[in-house]
């Protein structure tokens, strides 16, 4: 029988910063743990768009921690909500806790309830959690016994509702010969026609040059959203500051591939991914953001740039590439399969909000 658990709250960033060093230890510990749950992803972002309103748990069994779900409430003020969403929300494309092998789902369910009892709000949404969460596996769990535990019908108060969340596209990592024909045939003859105008490289970016590779990615990939007639996120300064801020933590702990294509050294192409750390299996690459130069469109760099970085990711051992959300042609076109994640949804039944000053009811449904 396992010692019973706390649970301990984490109410200000400078709570959020001191567990720094716990979370990575945790974080290392969870086998399902993606580069997204890591501190050196999380704390950049929280600093940049967090509120005054943290409300992470941590549960702890003799003394270590054993599980964090990191929340905070959002007050949208369209929809008039206060929103209890996991850190990360809106730019992160897979969202979970961090849990070690010992920590039970029931005590994730635990710290889910204790989480919403503690903070006013009137939804919690979990969205773009993956197939293998344990906080997914937790929350079906709680609506299996709410349903059991109650009239079917009778109520809506606490109610879960699961649905899919945006699905992210997948596909083998492989070397550029074991690439789907129209692919490779496509990839070779522009590789031929770039080697023609000069020598192509593939370089990978260190703590010597990242800002170098970084800032040319913010203005290809600004350049590019710029010629459609609009903005893209990298005009943003949160964002950049956040990345800038990320991109060193990501680097020593080695879970970042920033990654430029140059033709005789000219960057005409960059690639901002994370990793998973090296582990037996599974490992996946997430191409995050790509960017390239519209002067050397007809080289096709879009393309060069990602049959290079799958291949060299297949050299490293990766297993798969993950091009995250949404549905843009090129995704098409490389045969990705389709990763589902999921969106669990819980509302209170009625509940009061602060807006402008003024408290006003809120009734969900």
């Amino acid at each position: 029988m396992h010692p019973s658990v706390e649970y301990v709250f984490l109410r200000t960033t400078e709570e959020l910063c001191s567990f720094v060093a716990a979370w990575r230890r945790l974080w290392d510990r969870d086998p399902a743990a993606l580069p997204f749950q890591s501190p050196d992803w999380l704390v950049p972002w929280w600093k940049q768009f967090g509120t005054e309103e943290l409300c992470a748990v941590v549960i702890v069994r003799e003394g270590e921690a054993i599980g964090f779900l990191p929340l905070y409430v959002y007050r949208d003020t369209v929809k008039r909500q206060r929103q209890l969403l996991p850190l990360g929300v809106g730019t992160t494309d897979y969202l979970d806790g961090v849990f070690a092998p010992e920590c039970s789902v029931e005590e994730i369910g635990e710290a889910v309830e204790l989480l919403r009892s503690e903070m006013a709000h009137d939804v919690f949404c979990a969205s773009q959690l993956p197939d293998q969460s344990r906080l997914l596996e937790a929350l079906k769990q709680r609506s299996a016994e709410r349903d059991l535990g109650s009239e079917a019908g009778s109520r809506r108060d606490n109610a879960f509702f699961i649905s899919q969340s945006d699905a992210c596209s997948r596909m083998p990592a492989a070397r550029m010969t074991d690439l789907p024909q129209k692919i490779r045939r496509n990839a070779m003859y522009y590789r031929n026609r770039a080697q023609r105008c000069g020598t192509l490289e593939l370089v990978q970016a260190d703590e010597s040059n990242w800002q170098d590779v970084f800032s040319k990615l913010r203005q290809l990939h600004t350049m590019r959203w710029q010629s459609r007639g609009e903005d893209g996120v990298l005009v943003d300064e949160r964002v950049v500051q956040w990345h800038q801020e990320a991109i060193p933590l990501l680097l020593r702990a080695r879970l970042l591939r920033l990654m430029a294509l140059k033709l005789d050294k000219e960057i005409i192409a960059v690639l901002y991914s994370l990793i998973d750390r090296e582990r037996e299996g599974r490992r996946a690459q997430y191409f995050y953001i790509t960017a390239y130069s519209p002067e050397h469109a007809d080289l096709r760099p879009g393309t060069l740039l990602i049959a290079y970085a799958v291949e060299h990711a297949a050299k490293e051992g990766v297993t798969a590439i993950d091009m995250l959300r949404g549905d843009e042609g090129y995704k098409q076109i490389w045969h990705m399969e389709k990763a589902p994640t999921w969106c669990v949804t819980q509302f209170a039944a009625a509940n009061s909000i602060e807006h402008d000053g003024q408290q006003t009811a809120v009734l969900v449904g």
